[in-house]
């Protein structure tokens, strides 16, 4: 027993003496790593790309690249605040405004480059937008002249700018990679300016092919306002609820040239059941983050008796609702079976894409919520194809023509303030809710 544990101590030694100088230096090196993890593990990071695969719901091309996508590309010469005042973009260092209004002057900032190296110039700056002329002063100054004056000009120029018709822009994130698909986007790769960032945007034809690719484990992270009731579920998944003031809003669009009764219109809006939650109720169509936005307006709540005591003279007793999405079929079943039940209105629920048929009665779907309050295209009477109620009323028109040409954020306020008051009593639309969008992302 003694001298089997001799042999193996001189056997220790033995290898110890001959592979010292490689111990030696390992415990050198692994002090050395021990004590600098925290810096070897940072250098790491930013030498490996964060990878994250987003999926998309919707056609898109370089035409109508969705807004969360542009945003990281490029920059508009102003951007938007948080309650929609537009302010100098990243690219701008100062803004002067002359000629009452109808002449802007651009300061831009110097040793700005597009993703493709080279110098941002003033003469790269291109807007598509009606009775604007742009006029170059030189290579870090732009001047923009209105031929008419129009209050929503700078929430319109936050458009992302782009160079020469390509995806080379000015912001955070480049375009790194595109595949299309019958001229749609399929994929799209952005990679970071500052570091080794990487985003991969998929692209899909509707919510349910996006919902499936997020089953299969192809992408990791996707908005959607379908909730899957299995995804409670699911371990290892983050799902972030968020009611969306700022996009769109859902809405009964009534056609206001077949039911020209203002009290008719009035007691389908106290027929209609609202959500209780006040958050995600909507009550006009100008966003509540807004600066113009006026709470004080009818709500419209759902009251059967005040519905029936306001349709007594009524002589519909059928109509049909068209439904611009059928997300929105579930809504428009229950808002049927509530006509039915208040007013004894038979309802004929009619699946249709918005625009098709302008014919409509009612016309459930979604109304967009732009970041100016200006509301001229959708409600002035002279607006054929974007005004769906074909609503005329000529105070409202002077309030939609007057909120476009009054530049003092105070008045303008009032203007819109009464717009929206005068468009709920006149209720040529019943205003619904916001949609909860479910941001759900794969914990890994």
């Amino acid at each position: 027993m003694i001298k089997r544990l001799h042999f193996r101590l001189e056997l220790f030694f033995y290898y110890l003496r001959k592979y010292s100088l490689f111990l030696l230096i390992g415990t050198i090196f692994g002090s050395i790593v021990y004590y600098n993890k925290n810096r070897i593990l940072s250098s790491y990071r930013q030498l490996t790309p964060i990878v994250k695969i987003t999926g998309i719901d919707g056609l898109y091309n370089q035409r109508n690249i969705p807004a969360e996508i542009s945003g990281l590309i490029s920059y508009g010469l102003t951007s938007n605040s948080d309650n929609d005042k537009p302010i100098p973009s990243p690219l701008v260092e100062q803004i002067d405004t002359l000629n009452d209004n109808q002449t802007y002057i651009f300061h831009l900032k110097k040793d700005l480059y597009w993703h493709n190296g080279l110098p941002f110039q003033s003469q790269d700056v291109v807007y598509d937008i009606k009775g604007l002329t742009l006029k170059y002063v030189n290579t870090s100054t732009l001047e923009i002249h209105l031929a008419t004056p129009f209050a929503p000009i700078l929430s319109a120029l936050s458009q992302p700018l782009f160079y020469k018709s390509t995806l080379i822009g000015l912001g955070p994130y480049r375009v790194a990679k595109i595949k299309y698909q019958d001229g749609n986007f399929q994929t799209m790769v952005l990679k970071s300016t500052q570091d080794q960032t990487q985003l991969t945007y998929k692209f899909f034809n509707n919510e349910n092919d996006l919902i499936t690719a997020f089953k299969l484990g192809q992408i990791d992270e996707m908005s959607t306002t379908s909730l899957p009731e299995e995804f409670n579920q699911w371990p290892n998944l983050n799902i972030t609820p968020q009611i969306n003031t700022y996009k769109q809003y859902s809405a009964i669009f009534i056609n206001t040239e077949k039911m020209d009764n203002k009290q008719f219109r009035q007691s389908l809006a106290y027929a209609t059941p609202k959500t209780k939650d006040k958050n995600e109720r909507c009550l006009n169509p100008i966003s509540p983050n807004s600066w113009a936005y006026n709470p004080a307006v009818k709500e419209y709540g759902f009251n059967p008796e005040r519905a029936k005591e306001l349709a007594q003279d009524n002589t519909v007793t059928q109509l049909t609702l068209s439904v611009g999405d059928r997300r929105l079929l579930p809504l428009a079943e229950t808002i049927k079976n509530s006509w039915k039940e208040v007013l004894n209105i038979d309802t004929l629920i009619i699946a249709e894409n918005q625009g098709s048929n302008q014919d409509f009665d009612a016309l459930l779907t979604f109304g967009i919520i732009p970041h100016d309050p200006d509301q001229y295209l959708f409600w002035h009477s002279t607006q054929q194809s974007t005004n769906l109620t074909k609503l005329n009323n000529s105070r409202i028109d002077k309030l939609l023509e007057d909120g476009r040409t009054t530049f003092d954020y105070q008045e303008r306020k009032k203007i819109y303030h009464d717009f929206q008051r005068y468009l709920l009593e006149e209720s040529p639309a019943i205003f619904l809710s916001y949609p909860t969008t479910y941001t759900i992302n794969r914990l890994k």
